[in-house]
């Protein structure tokens, strides 16, 4: 512990800027007329006018922020629109993980195309906020950025400071007291869990923690029920795409809370493959509905926006069932064609081509996953004597039972 605080602090007196112009001259003394140059990811983003911004100069300080679990350098752009365009640039060690995570982003933009079109997800404005992605490098990527980002963990880490406590408190808690019930010989049981996880809030993590966050972040009452509302939506839909996609779970530290629009932004994002090539639907809860959630959100905004937002995506994708089971296709055969590869690499000890995998095998795998992503998909969907799963999928994900059986680096009472 002591080690983990001197590393803190040692990061903490690191720089926290440098000019551009001691870095890179070039960048520093770019404009309109040195080239005609884009904004990073504008032909990603569908448009509907013939319109793209481009680069006008780059702003001449860059920061050094925390982000996605690593410390990146944050680029400002101008864009000859006059906006200001924030990118990170980030180094990865992982290629496969990032190249992973932009299939990922890129199925999602494409499912914001059926949602615009959709009467009842367009009249709700349901978009997953995609952010623009650009590979400059096989190791390195520009990732848009937003200033007013900020993740459960940093929410958490405001309110233990406040409150004059260490913010990893809970999980050292956590693994003390279960060290304790096995000394003594006892078994552990969920009774036992939900104990511990109740005695945890008390201590530590109030329910009431993400809702006076939020009241003391907005001035006014609208502007709370406004984000509050938004917030609400987009949650509703990563819970979506978390469960129907099998997509790997919403940590804390990944999940981002952008303040001047309440939408939510996830950081690497993959599907989630078990050691069979399958997608994993093994987990104690569908998506991510902890008691702070809970709280922040309302009963009412649960039965209200948040359920008919996923019964609005679940149909509106089902009506698109011609063209879906193409797009996933595309997806995942790449995603296991990848899978597939490192898994031969690790077997053999060699580098494998991609024309030494089976495509009988891939062929199987993908038909296997776009099958079971599509069950879940109609399931949810359904109606059954007036009723329709989508509460039964919100009750599982807010259950105490379920939340105290979580790994306790997800935060469940986060």
């Amino acid at each position: 512990m002591c080690v983990i605080m001197v590393l803190f602090l040692f990061l903490f007196c690191l720089r926290r800027s440098f000019l551009l112009e001691d870095r890179c001259r070039f960048l520093s003394n770019f404009s309109l007329a040195t080239a005609d140059m884009d904004i990073p990811g504008e032909y990603l983003m569908p448009k509907t006018m013939p319109y793209y911004v481009r680069i006008a100069r780059f702003m001449p300080r860059v920061e050094i922020v925390q982000r996605h679990h690593s410390t990146v350098r944050r680029l400002y752009i101008q864009g000859d629109n006059g906006k200001i365009y924030p990118y990170l640039v980030v180094n990865d060690t992982q290629v496969s993980r990032c190249r992973s995570e932009e299939r990922v982003l890129q199925l999602l933009a494409m499912i914001n195309l059926y949602l615009n079109k959709n009467k009842e997800t367009s009249r709700r404005y349901l978009q997953f906020a995609v952010p623009r992605l650009v590979a400059v490098a096989p190791q390195m990527r520009l990732v848009e950025d937003n200033t007013s980002n900020i993740s459960l963990t940093d929410i958490f880490k405001q309110y233990c400071g406040s409150a004059n406590q260490e913010w990893d408190s809970p999980m050292v808690q956590y693994y003390e007291r279960l060290a304790l019930l096995q000394s003594q010989g006892e078994s552990i049981t969920p009774e036992t869990l939900q104990t511990l996880f109740s005695q945890i809030q008390t201590s530590h993590a109030p329910q009431t923690l993400l809702r006076e966050w939020g009241e003391k972040s907005y001035a006014t009452s609208t502007d709370f029920w406004t984000f509050r509302m938004q917030f609400t939506k987009h949650l509703a839909l990563c819970g979506m795409a978390e469960f129907v996609f099998h997509l790997t779970r919403l940590e804390p530290d990944l999940l981002y809370i952008v303040r001047s629009t309440g939408c939510l932004t996830q950081a690497f994002l993959t599907f989630d493959i078990n050691k069979k090539g399958e997608l994993d639907a093994n987990r104690s809860v569908p998506f991510r509905l902890t008691p702070a959630i809970q709280h922040l959100v309302s009963p009412i905004g649960i039965a209200g926006p948040m359920h008919m937002s996923m019964v609005a995506f679940a149909r509106c994708l089902v009506q698109a069932n011609h063209s879906l089971p193409s797009i996933l296709q595309a997806v995942l055969r790449d995603q296991f064609i990848t899978w597939q590869k490192k898994q031969q690499e690790e077997q053999s000890n060699t580098l494998v081509s991609t024309a030494d995998i089976d495509n009988e095998t891939i062929i199987s795998l993908v038909t296997g996953a776009v099958s079971a992503i599509l069950t879940r998909l109609h399931n949810l969907a359904e109606f059954e004597d007036g009723s329709s799963k989508v509460s039964t999928f919100i009750s599982e994900a807010g259950n105490i039972r379920n939340l105290c059986r979580m790994d306790p680096a997800w935060n469940p009472w986060l």
